[in-house]
């Protein structure tokens, strides 16, 4: 459909603005969106609080004894356990009593004195807890207590035993820091796919119903693609903040945010990686849903854009040592692959920079590639158009 001069004079300059606007309005008033956003943060919120919670419940232990010595060991333990954890010893005249207790459940174990020293009597089975803290107290009691017989400074005898732990490079926190780098990849690719697929639904229905061409007279096609491009990377930014938020809301509840400043650093890398791979391969998926004739033919159309972030996510999460520091130089694979690396191990500035020139220098590439398949197969009734014929246009 062609356009006299009068059409193409009086269309907005920053019509851009306007679709984008658009885009993110009617997101938003998506139900289905909305759905799977509010579920994504019950997933988050469950799994910050859910072990928190099962494993912060108060415990109180009941231990049967039957001597004064037993029973001043107990009351050792609940006056050095914190405050969640007590310990009441129940005293009793016999053995055969306090076992009584226990097989009645009136006690979770008995304490007794044995020839080497104390023994932990339960009904069925042993509970680890129970056993590793009171055990703890009881030969920290007992050791002090046979220091000062002997008259041995025990603070002299334990002088320069303590142990700590460092790591030549690297982080510390390193079991950690790999699950955090998961859940980086995870979003990265999760939202990279839904958004993407977003896009290309949009473009292929607008397409179906022709309402394109009564856009195109309005507005001219390159910036109904940047319209687009843009509500969609800005939607996807406003989502990815909302879970973090959420999941800091989560941690700060569990009193464990405080332990996390180190994450902050790397999360704003991963946030700039997120964008610039994110605009890499937006325009792709618009150009995918041009070249599509029905929403059903972008399944077969995107699957090499799905291949690569595919390869991004088992790349970035699987592969260590050189190759791993090689594919934080690739774009795209470097947006779950850097972040990665700045998480787990000593990176120097240079290396994060390079890898972002890089990444924004093929999202331009990119963005010309797809916008030139969007403008050639808007238009383009009938079938859908395959990789091959479209990069020949």
């Amino acid at each position: 459909m062609s356009t006299t001069p009068a059409q193409r004079t009086s269309r907005p300059k920053n019509a851009w603005q306007i679709v984008a606007t658009r885009e993110i309005m009617v997101k938003l008033r998506d139900k289905s969106f909305i759905g799977g956003t509010v579920f994504s943060l019950v997933i988050i919120l469950a799994a910050i609080l859910i072990p928190y919670f099962v494993s912060s419940g108060s415990t109180d232990y009941t231990v049967a004894t039957s001597d004064d010595r037993a029973s001043s060991l107990v009351a050792a333990a609940d006056a050095a356990s914190n405050d969640e954890t007590s310990y009441t010893a129940t005293q009793v005249d016999s053995a055969d009593a306090a076992r009584t207790l226990v097989a009645d459940g009136d006690a979770d174990a008995y304490l007794a004195p044995t020839e080497e020293g104390w023994e932990l009597i339960f009904d069925s089975s042993p509970d680890n807890s129970l056993v590793t803290e009171l055990s703890s107290v009881i030969t920290s009691t007992i050791t002090a207590e046979n220091a000062a017989q002997a008259g041995v400074d025990l603070q002299a005898l334990t002088a320069g035993t303590q142990v700590s732990t460092s790591v030549l490079s690297g982080n510390q926190n390193a079991g950690l820091a790999f699950l955090i780098a998961m859940v980086f990849a995870m979003i990265f690719y999760m939202t990279t796919v839904l958004f993407g697929v977003a896009i290309a639904n949009s473009v292929v229905e607008e397409k179906q119903n022709r309402i394109v061409e009564i856009i195109a007279t309005a507005i001219p096609l390159g910036q109904l693609l940047t319209g687009k491009i843009v509500g969609n990377i800005v939607l996807a930014i406003l989502q990815v903040a909302v879970y973090a938020v959420t999941g800091l809301i989560g941690m700060q509840i569990t009193g464990a945010a405080s332990d996390f400043g180190w994450i902050l650093p790397s999360a704003g890398w991963f946030a700039l990686f997120y964008i610039a791979g994110f605009a890499a391969i937006a325009t792709i998926w618009a150009a995918v849903g041009a070249m599509a004739a029905r929403t059903e033919d972008i399944a077969n159309l995107s699957n090499p854009i799905t291949m690569v972030l595919i390869a991004a996510l088992f790349a970035g999460i699987y592969l260590s040592g050189t190759w791993l520091k090689v594919i934080s130089f690739i774009p795209i694979l470097s947006s779950i692959a850097m972040p990665r690396r700045l998480l787990t191990e000593d990176v120097a500035l240079w290396e994060p920079l390079l890898a972002l020139t890089l990444t924004l220098a093929t999202a331009a590439l990119l963005t010309r590639l797809g916008a030139r398949i969007y403008r050639a197969n808007i238009m383009r009734g009938g079938t859908s158009v395959s990789w091959k014929q479209a990069l020949k246009k």
